[in-house]
């Protein structure tokens, strides 16, 4: 799924409007309470510069912020957008109510000794910045390796069942002040 938007997601012209009501654009506002430079944005805000300019953009276009010397300024559009009612969060990963009842489950199960001591679990959050090649192996070797494991008669009928929960999606742009930009993002 090379940039395929999952479903639900909305046409391109949804995601115009869509992206007011994710919280960045909204701390981005909120910290321009005075005026500030981009750097001073993205560190305050803890997020790559570009990321920063990346919502500044679309903030602009809409009439949210100005540019003035090299500074950020709030419009009073922009203080409007602020005081607004936060549109219902969208800052939540959704997982099926029984994909959440059943890992919850699994781990109270494993805690309580159902499972004895040999049994295999993990968890982790990664991230790292790869190109769309690296990340689209990524994603075909890691469902090489699931259907290796976890496809139809596969695994050993005999052992515990296991599952996992997993998503791959980007998370941040690459930052502007790094000489080592990919050329598809100068």
């Amino acid at each position: 799924m090379n940039g395929a938007q999952p479903p639900g997601a909305g046409s391109s012209s949804d995601r115009e409007t869509r992206w007011e009501s994710s919280a960045l654009p909204r701390d981005i506002l909120r910290t321009l309470s005075a005026p500030k430079d981009l750097r001073g944005l993205a560190e305050e805000l803890g997020v790559t510069d570009a990321r920063v300019l990346w919502y500044l953009t679309k903030l602009a276009s809409s009439g949210h912020v100005v540019s003035e010397a090299g500074r950020w300024v709030r419009t009073p559009s922009g203080k409007l957008l602020l005081d607004s009612p936060v549109p219902e969060s969208t800052d939540e990963t959704v997982m099926p109510g029984r994909t959440v009842y059943d890992f919850r489950q699994a781990f109270a199960d494993t805690a309580a000794g159902m499972f004895g001591d040999t049994y295999v679990q993990t968890g982790g959050e990664h991230g790292g910045r790869l190109s769309t090649a690296q990340a689209g192996e990524f994603r075909d070797r890691l469902a090489a390796l699931i259907a290796e494991y976890f496809g139809p008669g596969q695994g050993d009928r005999s052992g515990v069942k296991y599952g996992f929960h997993w998503v791959l999606t980007p998370t941040d742009l690459h930052p502007l002040d790094d000489d080592e930009m990919p050329p598809n993002t100068r």
